[in-house]
């Protein structure tokens, strides 16, 4: 009789998992205005683009990393929009962007797709690629695909290939089939996810309440539908035949610094690092950040 109860119970656990999954794992999200931005219809995810400067056909492109949102770019934005256009971009399913159901917008060519279709809509011809972390990823890519239109490209922190990233337990656990679903429901909770979040930043800088924002602006596609591995990163920035900059915290923990120091130096792109930060160096140093990027882009 006991045997029965609990192959019963565990039968039904077994289903709640899986009903949980299917309800997760099919949510999206409706783009809205975020941080400041302004919604862009597009033929596709709509997106969330926030917009400083003059007008003009050139622009300096913001592209955030992953669980991030246009608002990891406030405090240097506004600084590099001080002689030409800059725009901000939410990329699919991060900050106020379309969420959709399907995984791939959400991989690095489906971003950059989504972002060449926002840059079309507002008049964009001439682009300096800006990405931090998973936004170097979607800057590469964009360059490759639309290599007309890309003059330069710099990257922050985006891990030189998919074998040098440190992510957290929790965010790989997210995504494990059942559990991670049935653990996303805490992801909202700050006190669980502060751990993770830590790891975008110096381990002494506490992390500020935009990540928490952010983080949860995500939908459970966002969270597990962006890690897509795409190439190895170094080696695709290295063949653009375009001028690149590549920025580095050297006291990041997420995408370490010393054996992707070690990669883009080997193909050619020895990184400027920025003493001090770690993850985020725009968040945490903005003012080296803009001195180590304002001659690049301007």
């Amino acid at each position: 009789m006991k045997l029965r109860i609990l192959g019963g119970l565990l039968v039904a656990a077994v289903v709640a998992l899986v009903v949980n999954a299917v309800v997760v794992e099919h949510t999206s999200r409706a783009a809205e205005p975020f941080a400041g931005g302004h919604v862009l219809k597009l033929d596709g995810p709509d997106l969330n683009v926030r917009e400083y400067g003059p007008p003009g056909d050139r622009a300096i492109v913001l592209l955030h990393g992953y669980s991030a949102s246009m608002e990891w770019w406030e405090k240097v934005a506004s600084a590099l929009a001080a002689h030409q256009r800059v725009i901000a971009v939410d990329l699919v399913g991060h900050g106020g962007s379309e969420a959709p159901t399907d995984a791939a917008p959400y991989h690095s060519d489906g971003q950059a797709e989504a972002v060449h279709r926002a840059l079309e809509a507002l008049g964009v011809r001439h682009a300096e690629l800006v990405g931090h972390s998973m936004g170097g990823k979607v800057a590469a890519e964009f360059a490759t695909r639309y290599p007309e239109m890309v003059e330069r490209v710099a990257v922050s922190d985006t891990p030189a290939a998919e074998d040098l990233v440190s992510m957290p337990l929790l965010g790989r656990m997210l995504c494990w089939p059942l559990i991670g679903p049935a653990l996303d429901h805490f992801r909202g909770v700050d006190a669980i996810s502060a751990g993770s979040l830590q790891t975008g930043f110096a381990a002494d800088y506490p992390v500020p309440p935009l990540a928490y924002r952010s983080l949860k602006q995500l939908t459970y596609a966002g969270v597990c539908d962006s890690k897509d591995a795409g190439r190895p990163v170094a080696e695709t920035l290295k063949g653009l035949g375009k001028p690149v900059l590549v920025l580095w915290g050297d006291k990041d923990v997420l995408t370490p610094t010393a054996p992707n120091v070690a990669r883009y130096t080997a193909a050619g792109l020895p990184p400027h690092l920025i003493v001090g930060a770690g993850h985020s160096p725009m968040v945490e140093k903005p003012d080296q950040f803009l001195a180590a990027i304002g001659d690049f882009v301007r």
